[in-house]
């Protein structure tokens, strides 16, 4: 029947549609004489007849037995359509408090934000790409020397030619005297006597920390916002309670 293929595009079932139908013509009735009207099988009825009241197409009358009459259909449709609407709405926020957290946990599988990295070429690459990076501040650990650093000297010395970027470098007291083979000129040096681990931070955003550099060379990347936190929060720490240091001190 096609008044009834019309209710079901409105998101009516089968069983709903002929009800509403039945009591349209009908001018309503009690659940046996709509389902005797309609067909519906009567065990199927009162499931039937709750959600066409729940979606505005019937009314529910007081009384034993209880009547069920038809809103006009420009009404029952409005209703409806206000009642689709809400049900969207929350199925939506449901969805997304629910599906965004697995989205994000897959987006963090796929794109980890914290590496291992083994061998003094990968860590030097990875040093030398961060400092390329870098907008505004670069903070340099350095409880020793690591081999090649000349290579991150050049990298930085490169930097600040081109681009207004602070460079602090906190360095061991043990390395006082070999400060001139680092060669870095426009870097704020602090002296500190103790210092726990070297690496490299990048606006506060993105760190590299060494964690051997003789046998076998290995470091700690990350762009995690706590743990790039943490490292910063350290070094300022440091920092702030390290020597500032003047060249001709080196002599």
């Amino acid at each position: 029947m096609p008044k009834l293929n019309y209710l079901r595009e409105l998101g009516l079932s089968q069983s709903e549609a002929q009800l509403y139908y039945a009591s349209l013509t009908n001018g309503g009735g009690d659940a046996k004489q709509l389902s005797q009207i309609s067909g519906v099988p009567y065990s199927k009825v009162y499931s039937s007849l709750k959600k066409l009241v729940e979606r505005g197409w019937l009314i529910e009358s007081e009384g034993y037995p209880k009547r069920y009459v038809p809103r006009p259909p420009k009404e029952a449709i409005k209703i409806n359509r206000n009642y689709i609407e809400s049900m969207l709405a929350t199925a939506e926020k449901q969805a997304i408090e629910e599906l965004t957290p697995l989205f994000e946990a897959k987006d963090l599988a796929d794109n980890p934000q914290v590496w291992l990295i083994t061998g003094l070429d990968k860590i030097l690459s990875k040093a030398g790409s961060m400092i390329v990076d870098c907008e505004k501040e670069i903070d340099i650990a350095l409880p020793m020397i690591p081999p090649r650093f000349e290579e991150i000297s050049a990298f930085i010395k490169n930097k600040v030619e081109f681009s207004p970027i602070k460079v602090r470098l906190l360095v061991s007291s043990s390395l006082k005297e070999e400060l001139s083979l680092i060669n870095m000129p426009d870097a704020e040096i602090h002296i500190v006597d103790k210092m726990f681990g070297g690496g490299i931070i990048c606006d506060k955003s993105e760190t590299l920390i060494l964690m051997s550099v003789e046998r076998s060379p290995m470091a700690i990347w990350t762009k995690h916002s706590a743990l790039a936190e943490i490292a910063s929060t350290y070094f300022d720490y440091i920092w702030n309670s390290a020597k500032p240091f003047k060249p001709h001190q080196a002599n």
